[in-house]
C-alpha cells in the first residue's frame, strides 16, 4: 500500500526479549480493549522483562517534537508524527496502568502526554485536510496510508453536524468564565463547529454556527504498531465522546478512567464568533433598533423530547454568555441533562422591558410550535424561567395577568376608545395586554428590581437615557396615537422612556407591575444579594444596586440571600447551588 507523500513509518521500539515482547503485546491489547490475536502458548515472564511506560515515553516525545517541526514548515507529514507519538503514549499509558495504580504522578504525566499528542494530531489533521470529523482521519501506518474510522458516542448531535474541529489553544479567553471548566481526565478536548444547514424548523432556533464540545480517544492496534514492519493494516479506532454525557471510558487496566471534559471551550468559541460580528450587548443597549430582529430564543443543543426547558434571561447591557458558569455547573450536575435542556433568550436591552417581554411571549409560543407541532411533549408545558436583574422583570410579565393595569400607566383613556390603525392597535395590545403563559411552571428571580434599583443609580439612568437611540417604530406609534388622540397619552410615554428609565425606582410602571396577579400554578423562587456582608450578619441591605426590599416577592415559596454584589451574583457558587436545589438536585 502506498503511503502519503512525505510520511514515514513508525519506528520499532527498543529491542525487547521475544518472550517479554509477546507478553507485552497481549497485556497491552487486553487492557486497552483492542482486538486480541493468537500468539501461541502463553509464557509468563518475570516482571523485569516487561517494558515500562517510561521506555516508551521518550519515543512519544521525540515523535511529537518532529511533528511540531514539520507543522511549522507546513508539511502534512506532521500529522503522522503526532499520530505516532499518540500511539507510543497510548502504549506507555497501558503498560503503566497494567503494573501500577492510575492515581500516580507517573500515570498522570503519561496521560497528559497522550492527550497532548492526540490534540496535536487532530489540529494538524484539520489544518492539512487529513481529518473529516464526520468519518475519518487519514494517516500513515506500518502498512501504509489508512483512514482511521471515527466513532461518535453519546451526542445529541447527528454525525452530519460535525463540521470542523477547533483547537482549544486558538480560542480567545471567555471573560464570562469565572470558575474552572476543564475537568481532568483522558482524552483530547476539542470544540466542533456546526454551520446551520436550516434543514427543518427547529434549526431556526439553533445558532448560525453552533459550537459543542467533544473529547477524542485514540485506541491504536498496538499489536501491529509494536511488532515491527507488517503488511497487515492496524485496526485503530478514533472515538469522539460527548463529555457532557460520558464521564468515564475503559482504557488500560482501569474499566472507568475519567474522561477529560473542558466544557468552556465551546462557549468561548461561540462567543468569539458572535463578537466577530460586533458586540451584541453594547449594540443592543445603545442602538436597540438595529438588534430587535435578532431577539430570539436559542437552543444550546438540538431539541430533546421529554426534557423540560430551562430558559435563562439576561439583564441590562448583557447577553446570554453571561450565564457561562451557571450553564457549565448545571450541565455537570448528575441527572440534570436527563430531565432538562438549557435555552437562552437574547434581546436588545435598550428598549423598555415591556417590549422585550412582548417579544419573549411570542417567541415562547413560536419555538414551542416549531419543536413540538403536535403538542405531544408534556415537557413543553413545564418550562422554568430564570431571570437575572431586568431579565427577572421580563419573567414577571410571562406569569402575570395585565388586565388594564399596565395600559393605565401610559394612557388616561381606554384603548378601545382611541383612534389608531389596525397595526397600531395590534401592537398596543401585544405590549400592554397579556395573560400568563400556560407553559411556564416555575420562575426563579435573581437580583430582580421589582421596585426599581437603588436611588444612587439615578445619575447613571439620566446619562444612559441620553445614549440610547429609541426605535423608529416606537416613535411612530407614539406620534400616531398622540396626533389622533391629543392628550390620551401620559407624559411618561410621550417622552419615550428607555429601559434604564423603567428600571429606576421612580418609574410608574414598576408599582403597577408589582400589583399584577401572578398565576398561582407557577412556583416562585427568589435569590437576592447582600453585597459585602454575609446574609447571617443582618447588615446586608442589598447587592449595591437592588435593595433586598426590591428583590422580595410575597408570592415566592423561597427567598435565598447570598453574599454577592449585583455584578457577580449570577455566577456566585451559592447562587448556583441554590438553583440546583430549586430544580431538585443535591449539591455535587
Amino acid at each position: 500500500m502506498i503511503g502519503i507523500p512525505g510520511a514515514s513509518r513508525l519506528q520499532s521500539p527498543m529491542p525487547v526479549p521475544r518472550i517479554g515482547r509477546r507478553f507485552l503485546v497481549v497485556a497491552v491489547l487486553f487492557v486497552c480493549g483492542c482486538r486480541a490475536v493468537d500468539v501461541g502458548p502463553m509464557i509468563t515472564p518475570s516482571a523485569s522483562s516487561i517494558p515500562t511506560g517510561e521506555s516508551l515515553v521518550p519515543r512519544a516525545c521525540k515523535a511529537r517534537r518532529e511533528g511540531r517541526k514539520l507543522e511549522r514548515k507546513g508539511d502534512d507529514a506532521s500529522v503522522d508524527r503526532f499520530y505516532e507519538a499518540t500511539v507510543y503514549a497510548a502504549a506507555a499509558l497501558a503498560a503503566t496502568s497494567a503494573v501500577g495504580s492510575v492515581d500516580t504522578e507517573e500515570f498522570t504525566r503519561i496521560r497528559d502526554l497522550y492527550n497532548g499528542c492526540l490534540g496535536d494530531c487532530l489540529r494538524a489533521g484539520q489544518k492539512f485536510g487529513r481529518l473529516d470529523p464526520k468519518t475519518s482521519l487519514v494517516v500513515n501506518t506500518p502498512a501504509g496510508s489508512q483512514s482511521i474510522p471515527i466513532r461518535h458516542s453519546g451526542f445529541v448531535w447527528k454525525v452530519d453536524d460535525f463540521g470542523q474541529v477547533v483547537d482549544p489553544a486558538a480560542v480567545p479567553p471567555n471573560p464570562n468564565a469565572h470558575a474552572p471548566a476543564d475537568f481532568p481526565g483522558l482524552g483530547a478536548n476539542l470544540a466542533v463547529e456546526r454551520p446551520n444547514p436550516k434543514r427543518d424548523r427547529p434549526d431556526d432556533f439553533l445558532p448560525r454556527i453552533a459550537v459543542f464540545n467533544t473529547t477524542a480517544i485514540l485506541r491504536p492496534d498496538l499489536d501491529t504498531w509494536l511488532m515491527g514492519p507488517t503488511r497487515r493494516a492496524p485496526s485503530d479506532v478514533l472515538e469522539f465522546h460527548d463529555p457532557l454525557r460520558t464521564r468515564s471510558v475503559a482504557f488500560g487496566a482501569d474499566p472507568a478512567l475519567p474522561l477529560r471534559a473542558d466544557l468552556g471551550v465551546a462557549s468561548a468559541q461561540a462567543r468569539a464568533i458572535q463578537e466577530e460580528r460586533g458586540p451584541f450587548a453594547l449594540a443592543g443597549f445603545a442602538r436597540p433598533e438595529l438588534m430587535l430582529d435578532k431577539a430570539d430564543i436559542r437552543m444550546l443543543e438540538p431539541y430533546q423530547k421529554g426534557r423540560s426547558p430551562i430558559l435563562l434571561i439576561h439583564g441590562l447591557l448583557d447577553d446570554p454568555f453571561l450565564f457561562n458558569d451557571m450553564i457549565v455547573a448545571l450541565q455537570r450536575t448528575p441527572g440534570f441533562l436527563d430531565r432538562h435542556q438549557i435555552w437562552v433568550f437574547r434581546y436588545p436591552t435598550g428598549v423598555t422591558f415591556i417590549r422585550s417581554a412582548s417579544i419573549l411571549r411570542a417567541k415562547i409560543e413560536e419555538i414551542s410550535a416549531a419543536v413540538d407541532p403536535g403538542a405531544a411533549d408534556p415537557a413543553m408545558s413545564d418550562w422554568t424561567l430564570l431571570g437575572y436583574s431586568m431579565g427577572g422583570l421580563l419573567t414577571r410579565l410571562q406569569i402575570s395577568w395585565s388586565d388594564d393595569a399596565v395600559w393605565n400607566v401610559v394612557s388616561n383613556r381606554p384603548v378601545d376608545g382611541l383612534t389608531m390603525s389596525d397595526d397600531a392597535r395590534k401592537t398596543v395590545r401585544n405590549l400592554f395586554f397579556f395573560e400568563p403563559s400556560p407553559r411556564v411552571k416555575r420562575a426563579v428571580f435573581i437580583a430582580t428590581p421589582h421596585d426599581g434599583a437603588s436611588p444612587e443609580i439615578a445619575v447613571a439612568s439620566w446619562l444612559a437615557t441620553r445614549i440610547i437611540q429609541r426605535p423608529a417604530d416606537t416613535r411612530q406609534l407614539v406620534t400616531e396615537i398622540e396626533n389622533a388622540n391629543p392628550g390620551a397619552l401620559k407624559p411618561g410615554l410621550r417622552d419615550l422612556p428607555s429601559s434604564v428609565d423603567t428600571l429606576a425606582s421612580y418609574s410608574p410602571l414598576l408599582p403597577a407591575i408589582r400589583r399584577l396577579t401572578i398565576n398561582p400554578e407557577v412556583t416562585i423562587h427568589t435569590i437576592a444579594g447582600t453585597g459585602l456582608h454575609s446574609p447571617e450578619s443582618g447588615r446586608g441591605r442589598g447587592d449595591l444596586v437592588v435593595p433586598l426590599t426590591s428583590a422580595h416577592l410575597d408570592e415566592a415559596v423561597s427567598e435565598h440571600h447570598v453574599r454577592a454584589t449585583h455584578s457577580d451574583i449570577y455566577y456566585n457558587r451559592d447562587t448556583i447551588d441554590e438553583v440546583r436545589r430549586i430544580l431538585g438536585f443535591a449539591d455535587p
